[in-house]
């Protein structure tokens, strides 16, 4: 509480001050307000469902087996780092909203009690300017914004691309490695059992202990295989979910993708059609747009624009003035070199960042097309010569029920033959896999491009 002898002794113009300034500085107090309390999102413990996103999704499938193509808008639409791209698609949009509004103007107020002499009254000045240079650069910012708010939506696109394309291949590679699980059981199942025939016929003397250790060999080598296609086939189906954004435990029910079996392009096309059909080439081009906005808005300052206000104020003397004012920075010594240089190196970085990604396509769309290539002319030889083994091994099953060979070398001749049918099935989806990463590296479908 203020003494009365502090009123006293407290001279007349700085309570008139007070009076003035105390108000002011509690309006502004008033508006400064407290962080409202926040709370994380909440996490569902079951995550998103399948069922959920299927109805969700525009899909033709609703029940049942889904399609690639199905899994492929399933998987756009509920990929959790595709939805969390999809936020900054907002925020480049603020970042816009944000360039293109103009500078506020500037507003100064200020008081001066005099301390002594007669008929003193309290001095007044004031003043209100505009920034120039903020407004000058208005456009070159503008620029800047959209064009780094298009490179972020063509990086979503791309992103999607890519998402979608890796649904397709999990697709592919869970429905050869089911047709390779089924066969590796049969083929695990028949070197099983030709090692109990073989175990029993040593048992009675009929066999030397050298077959045996073959078959156990054989039997060894069946389950291995066996238990690496389980593995291979646990981890694509965990790949998949991952990639929906459902439980790692639900099960997808899938039809059969159809095998890409036109002939591409030659290289130089299909790097041609990538150039300019590539999402993520596209959001390079408008970075380098994006930074060569950069460099004007550098430029901008090397020159700056004053600042203007109009000032008033009122002496102590009473006396009353009004008039304009400028002011602005001497380009003497910096003229925002610093700026310009770091805007060209920028864009210099951009530029090399461009060629060197055009270079890995072109390596990528390579590598692609000699993968395909080479897949599909070892799994024409392999089926080539597939037809002879399955129909021996029928028959080799048909004489051995008659009892004209023994089991075990109709045993072993299945197992040749399904060992051809497995390396079929391993080629035909090392071709698959070769045509989707060529898919991939281009940025369109392979039917698109014929």
């Amino acid at each position: 509480m203020t003494k009365d002898s502090d009123m006293i002794c407290t001279p007349p113009r700085y309570r008139r001050t007070t009076a003035i300034v105390a108000p002011l500085f509690i309006i502004l107090t008033a508006c400064a307000t407290a962080p409202a309390p926040y709370s994380p999102p909440e996490i569902s413990p079951t995550g998103s469902s399948l069922s959920k996103l299927t109805a969700d999704a525009d899909t033709g499938a609703r029940t049942g087996a889904l399609s690639a193509d199905d899994l492929s808008v399933i998987a756009v639409l509920g990929n959790p780092d595709l939805q969390a791209m999809r936020a900054e698609a907002g925020l480049a949009d603020a970042q816009i909203f944000a360039a293109g509004l103009l500078p506020d103007p500037t507003i100064g107020l200020g008081f001066d009690a005099p301390l002594n002499g007669a008929n003193e009254v309290l001095a007044i000045a004031g003043s209100i300017g505009l920034d120039l240079a903020g407004l000058s650069s208005r456009p070159a910012r503008v620029d800047a914004a959209k064009a780094q708010a298009a490179k972020v939506r063509q990086d979503i696109v791309w992103a999607e691309w890519l998402t979608r394309q890796n649904a397709k291949l999990l697709a592919s590679r869970i429905s050869w490695l089911e047709d390779v699980r089924r066969k590796t059981i049969e083929y695990r199942q028949v070197a099983d059992d030709d090692l109990d025939r073989t175990l029993r016929a040593a048992s009675r003397g009929d066999v030397a202990a050298v077959e045996v250790d073959a078959r156990r060999l054989t039997a060894a080598d069946a389950a291995d295989r066996d238990r690496t296609a389980e593995s291979q086939l646990a981890v694509a189906r965990l790949d998949l979910n991952r990639l929906l954004g459902i439980a790692p435990d639900e099960t997808v029910q899938m039809q059969s993708p159809e095998p890409y079996t036109g002939v591409p392009s030659s290289d130089a096309d299909l790097f041609a059609r990538a150039i300019d059909s590539r999402a993520d080439l596209q959001g390079l081009r408008a970075g380098l747009e994006a930074a060569n906005a950069g460099i004007a808005v550098a430029d901008s300052s090397r020159f700056p624009l004053p600042a203007i206000s109009l000032n008033a104020a009122r002496d102590t003397g009473n006396i009353r003035t009004l008039g304009p004012a400028v002011s602005f920075t001497l380009p003497i010594w910096n003229q925002a070199r610093g700026d310009i240089a770091v805007a060209k190196a920028d864009l210099g970085v951009l530029e090399a960042q461009y060629k060197a990604r055009a270079e890995t396509i072109r390596a990528d769309i390579g590598a692609a097309t000699s993968a395909l290539f080479i897949a599909r002319k070892q799994r024409a030889d392999v089926v080539d010569g597939l037809a002879g083994i399955s129909d021996q091994a029928d028959r080799a099953e048909a004489s051995a029920d008659r009892g004209d060979i023994s089991q075990t070398t109709a045993a072993a001749t299945r197992l040749a033959a399904l060992d051809k049918e497995i390396l079929a099935d391993t080629l035909a989806l090392a071709a698959v896999e070769a045509a989707i990463a060529l898919e991939t590296a281009v940025g369109a479908p392979l039917d698109s491009i014929e």
